[in-house]
């Protein structure tokens, strides 16, 4: 697994939680990710590959989102 570290958001305001997550495999730019069974929507804004260090594989930002909204836009129904 890939320990990251993680900097999620509210879009527009600078309320960060920072907090140290383990993946399968590093999220990409584009992909959403939840950090706790029905908990919140995140989606991933930026990612850094940080092979330099042995603490973490990755830094990853991601935004809040609305899931419903999300879902809607890929499943217009």
């Amino acid at each position: 697994m890939k320990k990251v570290f993680v900097h999620l958001h509210n879009e527009g305001e600078v309320n960060w939680i920072n907090e140290y997550y383990h993946f399968d495999r590093i999220p990409s730019e584009g992909e959403y990710l939840a950090t706790e069974f029905n908990g919140d929507w995140y989606k991933v804004a930026l990612v850094v590959h940080t092979p330099f260090t042995e603490e973490m594989s990755a830094d990853i930002y991601a935004v809040k989102v609305n899931h419903s909204e999300e879902m809607k836009k890929k499943f217009k129904n």
